[in-house]
C-alpha cells in the first residue's frame, strides 16, 4: 500500500511538473508563434508553403494498443487546452482511426473551468440553405471526426480510402504521380478520397476505374481515370489497354489562381503481368484546354515503361514533348520548387525525361517517392534535378512522425554527375516535421535548410521544439 502511495505521488508530482513546464516553454514561445488575431489558437497548421512551428493538437495520434496515446491532453499559456481520444476499428479488409476532439479554457484567479462544445453542436442553417446544401455542411461539420477510412488495399478489386491522399498515382502517372496533399501537416486530416474498382469480374474483360479527389467538400483537385482492353478478343490485340484520364486543379503562384483542365488518352501494352511484377509500356496523347486563367491550349505526348511490384511499390521512366500551344508539365506535382508559373511550361521543341519510384502503404500512412527530372533544350540538358520524401503520417512505432524532403537542382557550371552530385549540399533544399513521442512528452521540430551552388547554408528557419504533456 505505501508503494503505491509513492508511485500515486511521484505521478502527480511528474504530471505537476510536465504541465508546469507547458506553460513556461509556451509563455516562452509565445511572441514567435502566436496566432493571428482571430485565429483558433487550436486550429490545424497550414504546412504548405513553408515549414512553420507545429501546433501540438495537430494529430496526436498513437496506436490503439497503446493506453497511455489513446487519450491525450495538451494546455496552452492563454489558459486553452485540448483533449484528444483516438479510437482506431480493424476488422478484415475495413480499418478506421477516428480523431475526436474536446476543447476548452480555465482561469485560476478565480478558478473557472469553460468547455467549447461547437465542434461537436449541429451547425446552424442558414436562410437561403436548401436541404442539400444544408446536408453537405452538416457532413462537412463532423467529418472531422474521421482520420482515415479503408476498406481493401490499392489494386485490390475493391479499394476505398477516406482520408487526406498520400501518394496515390493515376494510371501511367501522365497526370497524377506519386501525389501528397501539403496543404495541411503530417498527421491532420482531410476528405480527401483514393478509390480504385476492378471491374473485370462484371465486364468479363479487364476493365476499371480510378477516382481522385482532395477534398469532397471543397475540391481544389480531383482527377479519374477508365480503362478496358477493348480488343480482348482480337488474337494480336487482346491484351491492349486503352485508357481516358481527366484531371482538373487550381495552384495559386505569385499571388494569381491558375485552373487547368487536362485530359489523356493512353495506350498500354503488357511486357510482364503477374500478381507480383506487372511492366506496360505506354503512350499517352495529352491535352490541356477550357482554362479562363490560361486560356491557350497545349497538345504533348508521353512514353515510356511503368508498372508495380505488388500492391505497395509503383514506378514509371518517361519522355514528355509539347506539340502545340503552352504546355504545361507537372501541373499538379508539390515536390519541385516552384514560384512562378514560368517553371511548370515546357517550351516548344524541347523534352522532359523523367523517372519515379514510389512505396505507398496507405493503412499504415507511411509514403516514400523519389524522382529525377532533366530537360532536353536546344540539344543540351538543363534544370537536372532530384527529389525525395520519406513520409510517416502516423506515430511509426508509436514513437515518430516524419515528412522529411530533399530536393536537388544540379549546378550547371560545376558540372556535377548524377551520383557525385548526391555526395555534396551544392543546390540542396532539405526541409524536416517530426513528431517524437518519447513518453510523457511529445517533441515537435520543423527545420528548412537551404544550400547555395558552393554548399554552402544559407538559410534555417522555424526550428522550434514543443514539449506537450499527454
Amino acid at each position: 500500500m505505501i508503494s503505491m502511495m509513492k508511485r500515486s505521488a511521484r505521478t502527480r508530482l511528474g504530471a505537476l511538473l510536465c504541465i508546469t513546464l507547458v506553460l513556461i516553454l509556451s509563455s516562452a514561445w509565445a511572441a514567435e508563434d502566436a496566432s493571428p488575431e482571430g485565429e483558433d489558437p487550436l486550429s490545424v497548421p497550414d504546412h504548405s508553403t513553408s515549414i512553420t512551428i507545429l501546433n501540438p493538437l495537430d494529430g496526436l495520434l498513437a496506436d490503439s494498443g497503446d493506453d497511455s496515446g489513446f487519450v491525450q491532453a495538451v494546455a496552452f499559456s492563454d489558459g486553452t487546452f485540448g483533449i484528444i481520444v483516438n479510437p482506431s476499428f480493424s476488422l478484415g479488409p475495413f480499418s478506421t482511426r477516428l480523431n475526436l476532439t474536446l476543447k476548452g479554457s480555465f482561469e485560476f484567479d478565480p478558478f473557472n473551468l469553460d468547455f467549447d462544445f461547437s465542434d461537436w453542436s449541429v451547425p446552424e442553417r442558414g436562410e437561403d440553405e436548401s436541404n442539400w446544401q444544408y446536408g453537405i455542411k452538416v457532413a462537412a461539420h463532423y467529418s472531422r471526426f474521421i482520420q482515415t477510412f479503408q476498406f481493401g488495399n490499392p489494386y485490390d478489386p475493391l479499394f476505398f480510402r477516406y482520408g487526406k491522399l498520400l501518394g496515390p498515382t493515376l494510371g501511367d502517372g501522365a497526370l497524377i504521380s506519386g501525389y501528397v496533399d501539403r496543404t495541411v501537416g503530417i498527421l491532420s486530416s482531410k476528405p480527401g478520397i483514393n478509390m480504385m474498382i476492378d471491374a473485370q469480374s462484371i465486364t468479363k474483360v479487364p476493365s476499371g476505374f480510378h477516382l481522385l479527389v482532395d477534398n469532397v467538400f471543397e475540391p481544389t483537385m480531383n482527377a479519374w481515370r477508365i480503362y478496358s482492353t477493348p480488343f480482348a478478343h482480337e488474337r494480336y490485340l487482346s491484351t491492349l489497354q486503352l485508357g481516358l484520364s481527366y484531371a482538373t486543379g487550381l495552384r495559386t503562384l505569385e499571388e494569381e489562381e491558375i485552373r487547368r483542365h487536362f485530359f489523356g488518352l493512353d495506350f498500354a501494352l503488357p511486357l510482364v503481368d503477374t500478381k507480383i511484377i506487372k511492366a506496360d509500356v505506354f503512350t499517352d496523347f495529352l491535352f490541356q484546354g477550357f482554362d479562363v486563367s490560361a486560356p491557350e491550349i497545349g497538345l504533348g505526348i508521353r512514353s515510356g515503361i511503368h508498372g508495380r511490384l505488388g500492391s505497395l511499390f509503383t514506378y514509371n521512366a518517361s519522355i514528355t514533348a509539347p506539340l502545340y500551344g503552352q504546355y504545361w508539365a507537372s501541373f499538379f506535382t508539390n515536390e519541385w520548387a516552384v514560384s512562378s508559373a514560368q517553371q511548370l511550361i515546357l517550351p516548344f521543341g524541347s523534352s522532359r525525361f523523367e523517372g519515379a519510384l514510389s512505396f505507398t502503404w496507405p493503412k499504415q500512412e507511411v509514403f516514400f517517392g523519389a524522382k529525377i527530372a532533366s530537360d532536353l533544350i536546344n540539344g543540351s540538358f538543363e534544370n537536372n534535378r532530384m527529389f525525395a520524401n520519406l513520409r510517416f503520417d502516423h506515430l511509426i512505432f508509436n514513437l515518430l512522425s516524419l515528412d522529411l524532403r530533399y530536393e536537388k537542382l544540379y549546378s550547371t557550371t560545376k558540372g556535377e554527375g548524377f551520383f557525385e552530385g548526391l555526395t555534396t549540399l551544392r543546390s540542396v533544399d532539405i526541409q524536416v516535421l517530426a513528431l517524437i513521442k518519447v513518453k510523457p512528452y511529445v517533441i515537435s521540430l520543423g527545420a528548412t535548410f537551404a544550400y547555395d551552388e558552393h554548399a554552402r547554408l544559407t538559410s534555417t528557419i522555424d526550428a522550434v521544439v514543443r514539449v506537450v504533456l499527454l
